[in-house]
């Protein structure tokens, strides 16, 4: 019986250990928590924010007095970040 018992846990233990590990990131920053899967997502959704920021502070920089914005801020900002 004991040859039985130590034979499960053997076997138990080779296959808990045998499973394959996730290559999965994990980040914990202002957003919330955020699990990086390996997929690309995160690259596409950072490249997306970079461009909408970049539309947005070009809309603000070309139409600053629509807006009431004095000075060249914007402008400037939109310059420095995207070229």
């Amino acid at each position: 019986m004991r040859r039985i018992l130590v034979a499960t846990a053997a076997f138990g233990t080779l296959v808990i250990l045998d499973t394959p590990s996730f290559a999965q990131g994990f980040r914990v920053g202002p957003g919330g928590l955020e699990i990086d899967d390996g997929r690309g997502y995160r690259e596409e959704r950072e490249d997306r924010r970079y461009r909408r920021m970049c539309r947005e502070l070009r809309d603000r920089c070309e139409n600053k007095d629509i807006y009431g914005e004095e000075g060249q801020g914007n402008c400037r900002r939109y310059r420095r970040m995207c070229g």
